[in-house]
């Protein structure tokens, strides 16, 4: 009897047993809601969460599992069920703010909801529909953003300092485009079309992006499509006349602008294809302040299926001339330039960037390279103030990436070197600048936290000189509610000298600029407190996110002026030098607000936020220079306000919103940005060696024109899918402002712009 039992019961847990054992297999291909391949999407398991599968570059899938049903997961998308018996599977966007997917934190695709550190998104309908010549326009639309004589600045990081090194990186899908003697962002070389998007990471990155990440990052994407997508845009207008007559340095003519952009994107005969072409004819709105340049880039890719390799290579080639303006001649003729004195550039640039990419298991590698040849022949009137340089930059880095989806484990490592060879008079001859740095970063999640550390380490070479040094950081992510997520973040950052602040040797005008071979590296720490929280009203979705924050920085460096060569009695030549001004420190607090609403027939999608700075020199009585007359140089003998210490050339208020509405073939626009009054500038400017040369400073200070709110409109007209227009009016008012001390603000300009789209990924 109990024999009997005993074998019935073996029986049945083998039928069950073999019963689950009931193999399914699973064979089809994955697409989203347009038919376009969706190739890395995960087929698991829906009670272990094993990953089965990943579907290929083809989009297709094959594979045998125990289950009835299979969840598929792709990031930006909703998950989707695949039952047994269906061949073909659609995913659907992701489409609510808090899902948006973003690379640029940890070098993956990840949701913005789960970011340890603040981040923006500039999506490309704001960059298409405005039409910018350079993408520091767009840049600039950015709430906490500015953008100073080609120098980026978050948060106010940076002041004004013309020609030195950027705080801020800048990438074009994720490898660096700073050049290689200055470390300064090449904004006209950056596309401008095929964007898919701009990702903005405020906050210390240096561990992840080097030396240059110490206030943030700006990571630009290029569009890529399996399927073909052209897109052509042509714009042409003109700068209107400045209310005051002074200002009208051409009469009543008006200085014009034309611009046209090229995009295409497609697979033929299984290699992929992109080309971009930019034409500019930018007469600008100063004297000799002009910009007239091509650029063409191409890139090339091949998808190894059988081993899951990629192989590619981008390149870009841009040649024109160009002219700068530094000094008004004064506030009365702010748009002629200091005793008609301007600079010629004629300048060539060639990039070309192999990549490859390939996946073994649980590993994902990557491989980054860059070759940056920039030539700059300057013609400034004086030939015995030769400025022409050449600089030549390798970059290459390796990393590797190893996933662990069931307990949410992500390691991130790599190697980096750098190597920059500049040769000119500006630098005083052939400079040589090195970097190699190796990286670790670990990502953890449990079910309602997320969390990041990492380390990096540093070495630095520039000729015969050496350093070397580790950065931290380490992140919280914390999910509250279901729509509600706490932040908090602590990154090291740290800057070399570049060449430029070390080497350069050259004047503009009365103006001199002064190398110093001594300047130590500068180091920041940087912390931040969020919340970010997503809200559903009927058809409105909005995501709120608050922060505050906070920078210490020691050994800052920044511009000094001082008189750095004196031959008694008489001969002096005066300017700025980069010094090691002593301890700084920068905090505030931030709001964004982002909306939308999408119906049938109106589309509204906007945003507002506002971010205020307090900065504060923390050393003010520090000497950290003496000038060649034996002037000691301090916070408190530069500065022309040092009431609450504050560093220079620095508002303490910002905000800057944009909201779009589309009603059926219409569409309309409004952008604003306001900015309170620099209080702080060098002293030179107001009373001293440039304010007796250079009138209408002081002027300008006491009428505060760097306080200025700019309103932006666009209106736009859809005559079919593929044919669009827009009418763009930058500065609205027409509002007299200054950039920074003895630059005036573009007045009033109006565009007319005409887009052709085909896109047969749709």
């Amino acid at each position: 009897m109990v024999k009997g039992l005993f074998l019935q019961a073996v029986f049945l847990v083998l039928v069950t047993r073999c019963a689950a054992q009931v193999m399914v297999n699973y064979q089809g291909i994955i697409t989203d809601a347009s038919n376009e391949v969706i190739i890395g999407a995960q087929f698991m398991h829906p009670e272990s969460g094993k990953i089965m599968a990943v579907s290929d570059e083809e989009g297709k899938y094959n594979f045998e599992a125990n289950t009835m049903t299979i969840v598929v997961s792709q990031i930006g998308f909703k998950n989707g069920l695949l039952k047994k018996g269906k061949s073909k599977i659609v995913l659907y966007e992701e489409t609510s703010l808090l899902g948006a997917v973003v690379v640029t934190e940890n070098k993956r695709e990840t949701q913005l909801k789960n970011a340890t550190i603040s981040m923006e998104i500039i999506p490309p309908h704001l960059i298409t529909n405005t039409a910018p010549t350079n993408m520091e326009e767009s840049i600039g639309r950015i709430n906490g953003v500015q953008v100073v004589d080609n120098q980026p600045n978050i948060r106010s990081g940076s002041g004004w300092s013309y020609g030195a090194g950027s705080r801020v990186q800048v990438l074009v899908d994720g490898v660096p485009l700073l050049s290689g003697d200055a470390g300064q962002p090449l904004w006209t070389f950056v596309p401008t079309e095929g964007i898919e998007g701009v990702e903005i990471l405020k906050g210390a990155s240096s561990v992840i992006y080097g030396s240059s990440a110490l206030n943030g990052v700006i990571n630009i994407k290029t569009r890529k499509s399996n399927k073909p997508f052209t897109q052509i845009s042509a714009s042409t207008g003109f700068y209107d006349l400045p209310k005051r007559q002074s200002l009208r340095y051409q009469g009543n003519d008006r200085n014009m602008i034309s611009n046209v952009t090229a995009y295409h994107s497609g697979t033929y005969k299984a290699v992929g294809v992109t080309a971009g072409l930019n034409l500019l004819d930018d007469e600008g709105y100063k004297m000799g302040d002009y910009d007239k340049r091509i650029r063409g880039s191409l890139g090339l890719k091949k998808v190894f299926g059988e081993k899951n390799i990629i192989v590619g290579i981008n390149s870009t080639y841009q040649f024109g001339t160009s002219g700068s303006f530094l000094l008004w001649q004064s506030l009365d003729s702010g748009y002629n330039a200091l005793n008609n004195e301007t600079t010629d550039n004629l300048v060539s640039r060639i990039s070309i960037d192999p990549y490859l990419r390939w996946q073994k298991g649980k590993f994902r590698h990557n491989i980054n390279a860059r070759y940056l040849a920039v030539n700059n022949e300057v013609d400034n009137g004086d030939p015995s103030n030769n400025q022409s340089n050449f600089s030549d930059l390798i970059y290459t880095e390796y990393q590797s990436q190893y996933s662990l989806p069931k307990p949410k484990l992500n390691i991130t490592g790599g190697l980096v070197a750098i190597n920059s060879v500049t040769k000119s008079p500006l630098y005083l001859g052939k400079q040589q600048a090195s970097n190699y740095a190796t990286y670790l970063q670990i990502e953890k999640a449990w079910n309602r936290i997320s969390t990041t550390g990492g380390a990096r380490y540093e070495y630095f070479q520039l000729n015969e000189r050496t350093e070397a040094k580790p950065v931290f950081r380490a992140g919280l992510n914390y999910r509250l509610a279901q729509y509600t997520y706490l932040r908090s973040s602590f990154g090291q950052g740290y800057r070399f000298p570049s060449i430029a602040e070390s080497y350069i040797s050259t004047s503009v005008g009365p103006i001199s600029i002064f190398p110093n071979k001594n300047l130590m590296s500068e180091t920041s720490s940087s912390y931040e407190i969020g919340i970010k929280q997503g809200l559903q009203i009927k058809e409105w979705q909005m995501m709120i996110d608050a922060a505050v924050f906070r920078m210490d920085y020691e050994n800052m460096m920044e511009f000094a002026f001082g008189i750095w060569d004196y031959i008694p009695p008489l001969d002096f030549k005066a300017g700025f030098r980069t010094l090691n001004t002593g301890k700084a420190r920068v905090q505030g607090a931030e709001f964004n607000l982002g909306f939308q609403k999408k119906t049938k027939i109106v589309d509204i999608q906007g945003f507002i936020g506002y971010t205020m700075v307090i900065t504060e020199a923390l050393e003010p009585s520090l000497m950290f220079g003496q000038d060649s007359t034996g002037q000691q140089i301090s916070y408190i003998s530069t500065s022309s306000d040092t009431s609450g210490y504050a560093l220079k050339y620095r508002p303490r208020d910002l905000i800057k919103g944009d909201v779009m509405v589309r009603y059926k073939n219409w569409r309309i626009g409004f952008g604003i940005a306001y900015q309170s009054a620099m209080q702080n500038i060098d002293l030179a400017f107001t009373n001293g060696i440039i304010a007796s040369v250079v009138p209408g400073i002081q002027e300008s200070q006491d009428k505060q024109l760097t306080e200025v709110t700019l309103i932006n409109a666009r209106i736009g007209y859809a005559f079919s899918d593929r044919i669009n227009s827009n009418l763009i009016v930058s500065n609205l008012t027409n509002k007299e402002y200054a950039i920074r001390p003895a630059d005036l603000g573009a007045p009033r300009s109006v565009r007319f712009q005409i887009t052709y789209t085909l896109d047969k990924s749709k």
